[in-house]
């Protein structure tokens, strides 16, 4: 009971902490700005059996065979599981080439700023092996740090010259899948309304990772942890916004018959929060909205490798420790993020150090700047990107 109390005391300390916009420690946490109140509530610590799931949790060690460590979730073909996880990366811009296809099938999606407003992202594959995943686009320097976690093999389009210099000089060289005849038809080209464009057929991927000689054996993915009941009670959280830039924002709704989030993106550039413009994104594949179960907000130091008036390449450094917020269930959760090494994956935890439960299912990560601004209204939160 104390170890609750004390868990629900540090949570009112850091929601109202002031920061040093620094994400190498989990005692400095930038402030949020709230228009009204917003108590913790604090009911007695309990444990609500569910017959489906185990009530202490899964993960973040020692995970089921059958269950996708990445989701927490049973696998109806523990067989699947016995492979590598595949990253692949994927465009946000233009507009025109949304929906993009398989966002739905990922287990977990990366998303973060890119250059002059733009955002991609990079998709996550474990168990599952849709036909289309695209349109395939270019690597930049954050993409390494979500394979070195996951021990995954990338599949990518080109990258500017000083990416792939790092890339081929790191542990991901012997896992890079690129446009080839060998790679075909794991990555191949179609025509979408008039224009060329790349995309995956993860099908296929398994006899072309054989072809080039990459090592597909499943890796030891340990550090997420699982659990449907919650014991702590966080901030109601309908709505969570992220804005990007002007070009780039999007808006996760709540929705209580699914319990999950749904995903409105920008339809127009917007000078001002009022300006914005959102519209649900489908996944062209099925037709059905982008949802996710739990939606977690990475704050993390951003800087740029270069910046001039015709290039922008940013440096995003995903090591060492830093805040968080998680929604799942309609509630918000301060939290903090840990990846103490490149072979580290990435892991949610209290300010005791203690894995902290995602709801068991799939996960967007929004990745902001540490000065990134956080302002609640209610039930709706606003996340304002921003580079020091």
């Amino acid at each position: 009971m104390k170890k609750y109390i004390l868990f629900i005391l540090l949570l009112v300390m850091l929601l109202t902490a002031c920061s040093s916009g620094t994400a190498s420690t989990v005692t400095e946490t930038p402030s949020i700005t709230a228009t009204e109140p917003a108590p913790i509530n604090t009911p007695e610590p309990t444990f609500t059996a569910t017959p489906d799931y185990p009530v202490e949790g899964i993960g973040p060690v020692d995970f089921p065979t059958n269950v996708n460590p990445l989701t927490g979730l049973e696998v109806a073909d523990a067989q699947t599981l016995a492979e590598r996880v595949v990253a692949v990366k994927i465009e946000n811009l233009p507009r025109e080439h949304r929906p993009q296809w398989g966002l739905n099938a990922a287990d977990l999606i990366y998303e973060y700023y890119t250059e002059f407003g733009s955002t991609r992202f990079v998709a996550l594959f474990h168990g599952t092996a849709p036909e289309k995943v695209g349109p395939v686009r270019s690597a930049r320097f954050f993409d390494i740090h979500v394979v070195q976690s996951y021990q995954a093999v990338f599949l990518f389009g080109s990258a500017y010259s000083a990416v792939y210099g790092r890339m081929w000089n790191s542990d991901i060289s012997s896992r890079l899948v690129v446009e080839g005849s060998s790679t075909y038809p794991a990555l191949y080209r179609e025509e979408v309304d008039g224009e060329n464009m790349l995309f995956a057929n993860l099908t296929q991927l398994s006899a072309a990772l054989l072809k080039v000689g990459i090592n597909n054996d499943q890796q030891d993915l340990s550090g997420m942890f699982f659990r449907k009941t919650m014991d702590v009670s966080g901030y109601s959280a309908t709505q969570v916004t992220v804005r990007f830039s002007s070009a780039v924002y999007n808006r996760w709704d709540y929705d209580a018959t699914t319990a999950s989030y749904l995903r409105s993106v920008d339809q127009a550039n917007a000078a001002t929060a009022t300006d914005e413009n959102y519209a649900p994104l489908t996944d062209a594949a099925t037709g059905e909205t982008i949802s996710a179960d739990n939606v977690v907000i990475l704050f993390v130091p951003y800087s740029y490798y270069v910046k001039n008036a015709t290039e922008e390449v940013m440096e995003i450094k995903m090591i060492g420790t830093g805040d968080a917020l998680l929604a799942r269930d309609g509630q918000l959760f301060p939290v903090f993020w840990k990846r103490e090494a490149t072979t580290s994956m990435l892991t949610l935890v209290d300010a005791d150090g203690n894995a902290f439960p995602l709801k068991p299912g799939n996960t967007w990560f929004e990745v902001v700047g540490t000065s990134s601004e956080r302002i609640q209204n209610g039930d709706s939160w606003r996340i304002t990107h921003a580079i020091p």
